[in-house]
C-alpha cells in the first residue's frame, strides 16, 4: 500500500467515523518536540481565518420548551427524519451517554430502545459504537471478537430492515454509520482495499438518506470533512491532483453540524477543533475543546486533544492536570503515558518522562505507536547526552517503523559524535 493511498483511505476514513458519531484522532499532527506540525505533516501557507482566539462554539438548541416532554432536538428529529419523537428520543439519550462516557449506560440504554423498537438494530449499533468508543481511547483492539459479534448482528438487521417500508432515511443514515466505523475499523489493521470498499457502501447510504430527508443536518459532517480534508491532502501528498480550495466550504459545512445536528453536534465540534489545529488556529482549536470539556469532562478521546493543545501553546501545567484526570477517570488507558512523557520532556523533567514512556511501553502496542515511543525515549536520552542509548533506540524506532524523523535524528547524533572524535 502505497503512502498517496494510505492518506487517500484515511481521509475517506475522517469522513466515515464522524458519520457514525465518534471523532477518530489523527495521531500524527504536532508530535515532533521541536517541529510543530500540522496532521498533514506541514503547516498550511494560507489559512482559511485567523486564529481569532476563545471563539465559543454556537448551538440553536435549548434544553425543550415548557410544557413539551422531549427536547426541542428530538422533536425536529422526529420531523425532519419523519420518524416518532420518543424514538429519537431513545435514540438522543444512549448517544449521550457514549459521549458522556458512561459506556455501561450507554449499551443498556441502545440495547433497551432495540427491545422498544424492534427491527431498528439499536441494540447491536449501540455496542458496535461503545466497542469501538473503548477501542480508540488507547487505539487498540481489545475488544475485537466482541466487536466483529456486535458489526455483523447489526448490519443484519438494518438490512432486514430496510426491506420493510418505513423509517428508510435514518435506516440508510445509521447503516452508513456501521458501515462508516467499520471501513476505520479494517484501516486501522491494514486492510485498506477492504476499507475502501466499506467507505464506499457507507457514502452511498449516507447520500440516500440525504436525499430522502434533506433538512437532516447531521449527514453534512461527511461532507464537510471531505470538502475540507481532501483539498489539505491532495496539496499535501505528490501525485494527487489539485481539486481547487474547498476548505471553506467544509468549515462551514462543519459547523451547520454543530449548530443544527440532532446526533453529531458535538462530532462536528471535535472535527473542527482538528481543523482548526491544522489552520495554525491554536487558540480557537483549544477554545473548542474545552467546550466540549465542559459537557463531556471525563470524555478521555477530547480530554487526551485538550492536553495536547494546552501542551502546544507552552500551558504546561494546565496540559499536567488534564492528563492527570484522564488517569483519575480512566486509570487503565494506555495513550496518556506517551503524552505525559511528551509533555515532560518538553519541561526538562527527563525522570518522569522516562518513567512515563516506559509504562507505556510495557503495554502491547501496535508497531507504529511501539516505533514512535522508541523514538520519544531515544529524545530523552539525547537530552541527557548519551548519545549511544539514544541512537540504539532511534535504531530501533526506525528499524520497527520506518520513522523518518527517527531516521534524521541518528544521522544528527552521528554529526555530532563524528565532531567530538567519537
Amino acid at each position: 500500500m502505497t503512502n498517496t493511498w494510505r492518506n487517500i483511505t484515511a481521509s475517506l476514513c475522517l469522513i466515515l467515523i464522524a458519520t457514525a458519531g465518534l471523532a477518530v484522532a489523527q495521531e500524527e499532527g504536532l508530535d515532533d518536540e521541536e517541529a510543530e506540525q500540522t496532521i498533514s505533516g506541514q503547516r498550511v501557507s494560507d489559512p482559511v481565518l485567523e486564529d481569532v482566539g476563545d471563539t465559543e462554539p454556537v448551538t440553536n438548541w435549548d434544553s425543550g420548551s415548557a410544557g413539551r416532554l422531549y427536547s426541542d432536538k428530538a422533536y425536529e428529529g422526529a420531523r425532519v427524519l419523519n420518524v416518532e419523537v420518543d424514538f429519537v428520543a431513545d435514540c438522543l439519550n444512549a448517544v449521550e451517554l457514549l459521549y458522556t462516557r458512561d459506556y455501561k449506560k450507554s449499551k443498556a440504554a441502545f440495547e433497551a430502545a432495540g427491545e422498544k423498537w424492534p427491527g431498528s438494530g439499536l441494540g447491536p449499533i449501540g455496542q458496535v459504537l461503545v466497542y469501538q468508543a473503548m477501542m480508540l481511547e488507547n487505539f487498540d483492539y481489545r475488544f475485537e471478537s466482541q466487536y466483529e459479534l456486535s458489526a455483523k448482528r447489526a448490519r443484519q438487521q438494518l438490512q432486514e430492515a430496510l426491506e420493510i417500508p418505513g423509517n428508510e432515511a435514518w435506516e440508510y443514515f445509521i447503516f452508513g454509520g456501521v458501515l462508516g466505523v467499520d471501513a476505520i475499523h479494517t484501516m486501522r489493521k491494514g486492510n485498506y482495499l477492504t476499507a475502501l470498499n466499506r467507505g464506499i457502501e457507507a457514502m452511498k447510504s449516507v447520500r440516500k438518506a440525504k436525499e430522502l430527508a434533506p433538512e437532516f443536518k447531521d449527514v453534512l459532517l461527511g461532507d464537510g470533512l471531505f470538502n475540507y480534508w481532501r483539498t489539505v491532502i491532495s496539496r499535501s501528498v505528490k501525485g494527487l491532483p489539485d481539486f481547487g480550495d474547498h476548505r471553506p466550504e467544509g468549515i462551514a459545512q462543519l459547523q451547520t453540524v454543530e449548530r443544527e445536528g440532532i446526533f453529531l453536534g458535538p462530532a462536528a465540534s471535535f472535527a473542527l477543533t482538528y481543523t482548526w489545529l491544522e489552520e495554525g488556529a491554536l487558540k480557537r482549536a483549544l477554545a473548542t475543546a474545552l467546550s466540549i470539556q465542559r459537557r463531556y469532562p471525563d470524555n478521555v478521546v477530547n480530554n487526551l486533544l485538550v492536553g495536547r493543545l494546552y501542551m502546544y501553546r507552552r500551558m504546561y501545567s494546565n496540559s499536567e492536570q488534564a492528563f492527570l484526570h484522564i488517569l483519575k477517570v480512566s486509570p487503565e488507558n494506555q495513550r496518556v503515558h506517551y503524552y505525559m512523557s511528551r509533555l515532560y520532556l518538553r519541561t526538562k523533567r527527563l525522570k518522569l518522562a522516562e518513567e512515563h514512556i516506559d509504562t507505556y511501553l510495557a503495554f502491547d502496542l501496535d508497531k507504529n505507536y511501539r516505533s514512535r515511543a522508541l523514538y520519544a525515549k531515544g529524545l530523552i536520552y539525547y537530552r541527557r547526552k548519551n548519545y549511544a542509548k539514544a541512537e540504539q533506540l532511534l535504531e530501533e524506532a526506525w528499524k520497527l517503523g520506518k520513522l523518518k524523523r527517527a531516521k534524521r535524528r541518528i544521522e544528527k547524533i552521528r554529526k555530532i559524535k563524528a565532531q567530538q572524535g567519537g
